[in-house]
Formats: C-alpha cells, sequence, structure tokens
C-alpha cells in the first residue's frame, strides 16, 4: 500500500508546490489544481485475506478458516486422533448430515452468535473438504462455501491436508 501512497503524495505535493510557484510570480488567481490538491484522499484499506489455517495443540488438531495470526474466525475444525467426531465452533453452522450437539451462545467479546457442533469423521462435508478445500456453511445470508480463493488455494490445500493427516483418518 505505501508503495503507491508515497509517490503519489510526494507526486501531488510537486503540483501543488509548481502550481503555487506559477501563481506567486504570474499573479494568476489559484488554479483548479489546488482545489485538488486540498481535499482529502480516503484510501480504504484492502480486506485482509481469508484462508484455511493449520495449527496443533497437544494431541488436538485445529483448522481454521479466518484471517491469519489473529482473532478473525469464520470457523474452526477441531478433532483429536482415534475419535471419531470432528468438533466445530465459529460464527457459521457447518452445513453437515450427521451434525449433532449443536449449540448457540452470544459471543462476549464480538457481540455475535457463535455455534458448535460435532461431526462425524466421515461426513460427506469433511470428504468435501479434503478433496475441494471448501465447505458449505450456513450464515446470515444463508448457505454459502468456504475456503480456498483461487490465490490460496495451494497454502489452502496443504492445511486441509495436514488437517486430516493429524486427525488419523482421512475422510472416506
Amino acid at each position: 500500500m505505501f508503495k503507491i501512497l508515497i509517490p503519489a503524495v510526494a507526486a501531488l505535493g510537486l503540483v501543488a508546490h509548481a502550481a503555487q510557484s506559477f501563481t506567486a510570480e504570474d499573479g494568476v488567481a489559484a488554479a483548479p489544481i489546488m482545489l485538488v490538491a486540498e481535499t482529502p484522499v480516503e484510501i480504504t484499506p484492502a480486506a485482509p485475506a481469508l484462508g484455511w489455517h493449520f495449527h496443533t495443540e497437544g494431541d488436538t488438531a485445529k483448522l481454521a478458516y479466518g484471517v491469519a495470526n489473529s482473532d478473525q474466525l469464520v470457523l474452526m475444525l477441531m478433532c483429536t486422533p482415534g475419535e471419531d467426531k470432528v468438533s466445530t465452533l465459529g460464527s457459521v453452522r457447518a452445513e453437515a448430515d450427521t451434525a449433532s450437539g449443536q449449540t448457540s451462545y452470544d459471543d462476549p467479546m464480538t457481540g455475535g452468535v457463535l455455534h458448535e457442533s460435532e461431526i462425524d469423521k466421515h461426513d460427506i462435508a469433511l470428504a468435501d473438504l479434503a478433496a475441494t478445500g471448501k465447505m458449505t456453511v450456513v450464515s446470515d445470508q444463508g448457505k454459502v462455501a468456504i475456503g480456498s480463493a483461487p490465490e490460496s488455494a495451494r497454502a489452502d490445500q496443504e492445511a486441509v491436508k495436514a488437517f486430516f493427516a493429524s486427525c488419523g483418518t482421512a475422510p472416506a
């Protein structure tokens, strides 16, 4: 972002200086370029990239969809080798045929709602995630697929692969 912003501000400053020098020497009224130089420019930062991120805590493998190294989490899947279920936690609800133990509660940190459930390791939703890097979830806008944007597909696939390998078995 600064690669573009710094040269743009420098160029704008040179134009403003040139306009001031020209008007001061020639007694010409302020040019429209002066109005542009004085107009504030609002720059919107790029939205952070969402993707799948894998890590472990002891025996528990975690696959999170959100912004890397942040608290911005859409969905987290958690499993332990030898167990038949994958736990979910997120601001969206995992769409799965075998989802059980579904609960929802207010998140005191965000003011939003968090959803928890358990999914059988052999559910088609997890098999699709393993094959495509995408998972269907239910959000406030209805059903949507999350995961594997073209620019992050390779890293997402590596994270998904590592998650299922750490769970002890890949989904059927």
